[in-house]
């Protein structure tokens, strides 16, 4: 194995046409068990259904406003053992809905545009807070608290 083959993408990203249909068969699920499952628990239906409307920026909002992480989780997460893993098409023998693959296709989609979602609130205190830690944890926090 050579070395670029070691740092290949173990779920490929998604073209468009994959992505909608992908996104087309999902249930849509009212109390759904994937966003449950979910240790962040983003609204997988949600952001599913802006997919399959063409709403990529709204798919990416919705995923970053849960998990800021969140197109790092969608190339890292044990999906299939979580979202997937709790998707209701399992139940109907069908294979579970590529939820961390939808959920990269948007976020790469944002990314590409560099466009930002969110804007920080203007400032109400001049309190300041330290975050010891540079890891996911700390970042999280800093973006919480920002």
């Amino acid at each position: 194995m050579n070395h670029v083959d070691a740092f290949a993408e173990l779920k490929p990203a998604l073209s468009q046409d994959e992505a909608l249909a992908e996104a087309n068969r999902c249930l849509m699920c009212f109390d759904a068990p994937c966003t449950r499952a979910c240790p962040t628990h983003i609204d997988v239906p949600a952001f599913i259904k802006k997919i399959a409307s063409g709403n990529l920026r709204g798919s990416a909002r919705t995923i970053l406003s849960a998990n800021i992480f969140g197109a790092s989780c969608a190339r890292v997460c044990p999906t299939e053992v979580l979202c997937e893993g709790a998707c209701v098409m399992n139940s109907l023998h069908h294979k579970p809905i590529e939820i961390g693959r939808l959920q990269r296709h948007a976020t790469d989609f944002q990314l590409a545009r560099n466009e930002r979602l969110f804007q920080p609130p203007p400032r109400r205190t001049d309190a300041r807070v330290a975050i010891i830690g540079g890891g996911p944890a700390g970042l999280a926090c800093a973006t919480e608290l920002s």
